[in-house]
């Protein structure tokens, strides 16, 4: 059997991508190159109400008739209801299947399907703006399906992705549940797709996920979407990337225009830091999707890891000159611009993707980053407003995940205020709520939490409390795979290099913090990631420990190198406005009056709006009067 969705595939390999209808003659020459035995070729008639179909079946090489059979039924949904059935029953006779195996199906097209053709078409619409990560009009197509039939479980699988990444996690679940439920109902593939989904995305299991879909493409293995999910789990799911790339090498080789192939390989090579490859696929996604927004984005990340940045809001921009709402784009120009220090223009960003974005989980997400932005400017006070307005959201729709991470962030604005427990508190309520929901996960977010407690231990003088949480995380490490280790290891050194420089061990602080090398930058589609990878905040242990060690000349290149961002290095993080602060206090002590002023002054203009009395800010607006009163 040859799916509907192949034989697309074959129209664009031979050049007749645009071809509506498949005749007599196309058809043979299809059947012939795919190495089909018989083809059948219909016509239908409407009479009033009454719908009769009329197929004959042939001999592909001899075009010899085989068969010839007819059904009517009443309204076109009569084609899904019984004729389908009836007519494949006489086409399996003619073809030489033995009526034993015929007669034992007893499932009907419309139990696996739809009873409703238009369903099955909005069906396909939302497959294909999905696939252009077109996530709201997907959507949109998919929950008209749902309306027309409430029992159609591959639409349910589709809606999952599509509410998952407008940010709605509640919808979400509730769809993969319903794709689930109603997988009994589903064709085989369909069932394939469902549970190798819901092993992967709720079980957590990337095991049977992958077993599941490697009988899949055993079973069918000219389906390329399932070599597409496989290609997916053996990367994202188990870091396998030979093996990824072999599957979705056979993608491109049963449909050479696929561009979803290209664009996920494009992501692996940039992983890699194989940028040459990395482009060479998005160059090759963009040639074979003309007119899509995505493969902009995708240049921008590639871009933007390569340090690239002015090239990477380039083609943000085109991305959006494309598509003007297209998700997540105008959140991470904002992000760029914030990277290079010019946050008027990242809030402007972020503005412009809150009142453009289509989904209100994405909506919130953005303001999740405008009240951070606050923050990271020093507006304490407006910031913690943002955030409180945000939980009492989140608690009011019962998004629980949501909640969990803006009681984060209010553990992070308690933190720098010194208001240590209520720090605890909002920390302790972000991790009960995801282990609650993150079972699986429980070993890394414990990490993450003896983390943040240890941060606060140490500014509340308790040094040995601090340390008990190092050998908590430590235990914990062995538990983590290789990814999950390396990032969890870089939050241990980075504690245990703040423990030692408050133990006055500054020798040995800075030889801890010389090891501690920058993580890989997260997708800029995965704001969570985004939210882990930018903390802590302070990260000049080692600049801190130069200074104590009274090595200034040391301290001084190690915060330079903080407020710069190195197309060389992985580091993409968000330069911490302090840096300057810190940076213009060490160029002061050497006497460097003119860079001790522009630094004192351009951590002055970052945070010009910043809660009056902090501490840094009246010390640099001193200093600054007497450096120019000299």
């Amino acid at each position: 059997m040859v799916t509907w969705e192949r034989m697309r595939d074959l129209l664009v390999q031979i050049g007749k991508k645009d071809v509506e209808t498949i005749d007599r003659d196309l058809g043979f020459k299809l059947c012939r190159r795919e190495g089909v035995e018989a083809i059948v070729l219909g016509s239908f008639i409407k009479a009033e109400n009454i719908f009769a179909t009329d197929v004959k079946v042939f001999d592909v090489e001899t075009k010899r008739l085989l068969k010839s059979t007819s059904s009517r039924g009443e309204g076109v949904d009569s084609i899904l209801e019984t004729q389908i059935d009836e007519l494949s029953k006489e086409i399996s006779e003619g073809i030489g299947i033995a009526k034993q195996r015929i007669g034992p199906a007893k499932m009907q097209i419309a139990d696996v399907t739809t009873t409703s053709m238009e369903a099955y078409n909005l069906f396909l619409k939302g497959i294909e703006n999905l696939e252009k990560h077109y996530y709201d009009e997907s959507r949109q197509f998919l929950e008209k399906a749902i309306e027309l039939d409430p029992d159609f479980a591959m639409v349910y699988l589709y809606l999952y992705s599509a509410y998952n990444r407008l940010g709605n996690t509640t919808a979400g679940n509730e769809a993969i549940e319903k794709a689930k439920a109603l997988s009994h109902q589903a064709t085989e593939k369909g069932r394939f797709y469902i549970e190798s989904d819901y092993a992967f995305r709720v079980e957590r299991n990337s095991e049977n996920a992958i077993r599941i879909l490697e009988q899949m493409v055993k079973k069918y293995p000219k389906e390329k979407r399932a070599h597409v999910a496989l290609g997916y789990i053996y990367y994202w799911g188990k870091g396998l990337t030979n093996e990824s790339i072999e599957e979705l090498n056979k993608v491109v080789e049963l449909d050479p225009n696929y561009g979803g192939a290209f664009n996920d390989m494009a992501y692996i090579y940039m992983d890699m830091e194989d940028y040459e490859k990395a482009l060479e696929s998005c160059e090759r996604y963009a040639s074979v999707s003309p007119g899509d927004a995505n493969p902009f984005d995708t240049w921008g990340d590639i871009y933007l890891r390569m340090g690239r940045l002015d090239e990477s809001i380039e083609k943000y921009k085109k991305a959006l000159e494309v598509k003007p709402d297209f998700v997540y784009t105008s959140w991470v120009i904002g992000y760029i611009y914030a990277l290079k220090e010019d946050y008027s223009e990242a809030m402007r960003w972020i503005d412009q993707f809150i009142a453009l974005t289509p989904s209100l989980g994405l909506r919130y997400e953005g303001l999740w980053w405008k009240g951070f932005y606050q923050y990271w400017l020093g507006s304490l006070e407006q910031s913690l407003k943002l955030f409180r307005w945000l939980d009492d959201q989140a608690t009011k729709a019962g998004e629980e995940l949501r909640k969990s991470l803006v009681d984060r962030m209010i553990g992070w604005i308690y933190y720098e205020r010194g208001e240590l427990e209520l720090s605890r508190k909002y920390f302790k309520s972000w991790f009960d709520i995801a282990v609650e929901n993150y079972p699986a996960f429980k070993p890394r977010l414990s990490a993450f939490y003896k983390f943040y407690l240890g941060l606060v231990d140490l500014k509340a003088g308790r040094i040995d409390s601090a340390k008990s949480r190092l050998s908590e995380i430590e235990s914990i490490l062995p538990e983590l795979n290789p990814e999950e280790k390396e990032v969890q290891t870089f939050r241990y050194n980075l504690l245990r290099g703040e423990v030692l420089l408050a133990e006055k061990s500054l020798k040995e602080a800075a030889e801890i913090s010389k090891k501690i090398l920058p993580l890989r930058m997260p997708y800029m589609n995965n704001r969570e990631l985004l939210q882990f990878y930018n903390s802590p905040f302070p990260r000049d242990v080692l600049a801190r420990a130069y200074k104590q060690k009274g090595e200034l000349d040391k301290a001084v290149a190690e915060y330079e190198r903080l407020i710069t961002i190195d197309p060389d290095s992985r580091d993409r993080y968000l330069i911490n406005p302090k840096y300057h602060y810190r940076l213009a206090k060490l160029y002061e002590e050497k006497g460097w009056k003119g860079k001790a002023i522009e630094h004192y002054e351009k951590f002055l203009d970052l945070w010009k709006d910043a809660d009056p009395g902090i501490a840094e800010v009246e010390d640099a607006k001193k200093r600054v009067a007497g450096l120019r009163g000299e």
